[in-house]
């Protein structure tokens, strides 16, 4: 085994490299796990689409990839062997999509100031002296219909804004527990893989 631990980095080097050294592909609409917008809910969903597809890859491309390393080198990978380069596949992969949690979580903290900003601003046009100032400089003759009419297009405002930090308050809740979660799955995985490569480099 301990035999195998530098031809076996040397193999997962090529690997990760033909795994995600592939040129990037312009975003296509009509598929929806690579179009990306501007709603952060609508990402979520398709990156969950992602990632299942990525699963399945990763399966696929890990049995090629024993077969081939298995031929062309004239070994033959132990499970053990087999489950530390798998292991390390999976950190990699776990690195990165912590990376694009936390960008989004910047994202969505960004809406979240945002529009915490725009419904403070609603709030405050609905106070009766906000409304009466707006009214007062109208100059209409019949300002008790115009203080309804700008009271409610406010409430709609009010409405509309608050559903909308709502989503993006608890998307951003959910993102911040899976945050959380990644990193203390990727902390463990750190410390099992290089406490591993430790014991087999020990006595080189």
């Amino acid at each position: 085994m301990k035999r195998l631990v530098l031809p076996l980095f040397a193999s997962f080097v090529v690997f990760n490299a033909l795994s995600f050294g592939q040129p990037v592909r312009t975003p296509d609409q009509s598929n929806p796990a690579a179009y990306r917008t501007s709603d952060p809910v609508e990402n979520i969903s398709n990156d969950v689409a992602r990632m299942t597809k990525a699963v399945e890859a990763l399966s696929r491309s890990w049995g090629d990839f024993t077969k081939t390393f298995s031929t062309n080198q004239g070994l033959r990978l132990d499970e053990r062997a087999q489950k530390l380069i798998l292991a390390l596949e999976v950190l990699n992969r776990l690195e990165s999509s912590l990376a694009n949690m936390q960008k989004l979580k910047l994202d969505l903290t960004e809406r979240q100031i945002r529009f915490s900003a725009q419904l403070a601003a609603v709030n405050d046009n609905l106070l009766p002296e906000s409304i009466d100032r707006f009214v007062g400089t109208r100059g209409t003759t019949n300002a008790e219909n115009l203080r309804e009419m700008r009271r409610q297009t406010l409430q709609k405002q009010q409405k509309d804004i608050q559903t909308m930090l709502n989503g993006v308050t608890a998307t951003l809740d959910t993102t911040i527990e899976d945050i959380r979660r990644t990193e203390q799955q990727v902390k463990y995985i750190r410390n099992q893989v290089f406490s591993e490569v430790s014991r087999q480099l020990s006595d080189l």
